[in-house]
Formats: C-alpha cells, structure tokens, sequence
C-alpha cells in the first residue's frame, strides 16, 4: 500500500459549522467568497488534503462526499460538535477546522498533519504569537468518551477539553491573514480584501 493511500485511510476531515452566526446575522457557512460558500471553502481543502470522510457539524447541507452529522446536544458550542462527530468517524483522527477560516491555506493544514503523524499526541493545534487555535487543529476521535465525560460535568469549554490531553502546538509560520476568524460584517469586509491580496 502506498502512503498516500494508507493516509488517506487515517484521517477524517470535520467542519464545525453549527454555531449560531449572531454577530454576523446570517448563517456564515452560507457566506460566498470567491464563487463558493465557505462550507463549500472548507470541505474542497479537506478533500485536497486527502481525507478518507468529511463530516459536516452541525448543519444540514447536500455537498457530494459528505455526511452532515447533526448535534447530539445543541447548543454547547464546538466541544458538542466534536463529541457528535467523533464516533461517527471510522478513522483514528480528524482535522477540525471551523468554517469561520476560510483563507487557511491546503499547504498550512499539510504541514498541521504532517506534524501530528511525526508524533505520539492525542492533539497537534495551530497556534500563532502564543495563541492557540483550537479549531485549526488535529485531534485524535477516540478522546469522544473525554469530551463525553466533560459536557456531563458541565465542561463546556476547549480549553477543559484540551487541558486533558497531550498535546502538542505547531507554530504558524505564514502568512498571519490566512488565520482571519470571520464573525461580523465588518470581518467579512476585510476578509473579501485580504482575499485578493493573499
């Protein structure tokens, strides 16, 4: 077996897409940029990554060679989405993005799995000037009974999340824009012109 095949049966790709969108003000998975939605942004990369399965968090779509996994928990932010997606996945980890980046670059999330195969970690999570992004990131699914564990006890952060497993940090060295979170209007106003420039 070759090696891209055999990576391409050890990794899913998950978009977190259920959050509620209120400072935008419309459903920022529907958002167009470039032609496409950033749902679409999203699960085009994690096909070129060369994910074995791309499940969709949280949010009812029809994109060919998806499966939409709704919330078993509504409401709980990104910590419900893993927890619902997680033992749906036959693959043993998953690289989660939320569909509020679209700009991260292909070649960025290579270098996020390639650094999470080079090592014996639970998580490997881009962090950039001493911030971390947990939702830019590669986490092992059978850590599902964790977060089970964590959303009972009312937990329902992912820092209690990541604080319970090791972890390792990969540091973004390119261009700072590609991390831009889109969460407002006026977010998505310099989004569509760090678009043409990036």
């Amino acid at each position: 077996m070759s090696e891209t095949n055999s990576c391409r049966k050890e990794f899913c790709g998950i978009v977190l897409a259920g959050g509620r969108s209120r400072r935008m003000g419309t459903d920022k998975a529907d958002i167009t940029l470039g032609g496409r939605t950033f749902l679409e942004i999203q699960v085009r990369k994690l096909r070129l990554l060369g994910a074995a399965d791309i499940l969709i968090s949280g949010k009812q779509a029809f994109l060919p060679g998806t499966r939409c996994i709704p919330d078993m928990t509504p409401g709980i932010g990104p910590l419900g989405g893993l927890m619902s997606c997680f033992p749906s996945a036959s693959q043993r980890y998953a690289v989660v993005l939320g569909v509020d980046v679209p700009l991260i670059s292909v070649s960025t999330l290579e270098g996020l799995l390639k650094a999470h195969k080079g090592g014996d970690y639970d998580a490997t999570i881009l962090s950039f000037e001493g911030r971390i992004e947990p939702l830019i990131a590669v986490y092992s699914t059978y850590t599902a009974g964790l977060i089970k564990e964590l959303t009972g006890s009312k937990k329902l952060s992912m820092k209690a999340y990541i604080e319970r497993l090791h972890c390792q940090l990969y540091p973004f060295c390119g261009d700072p824009r590609e991390l831009i979170n889109c969460n407002s209007p006026e977010d998505l106003s310099g989004l569509i012109q760090d678009k043409e420039t990036i």
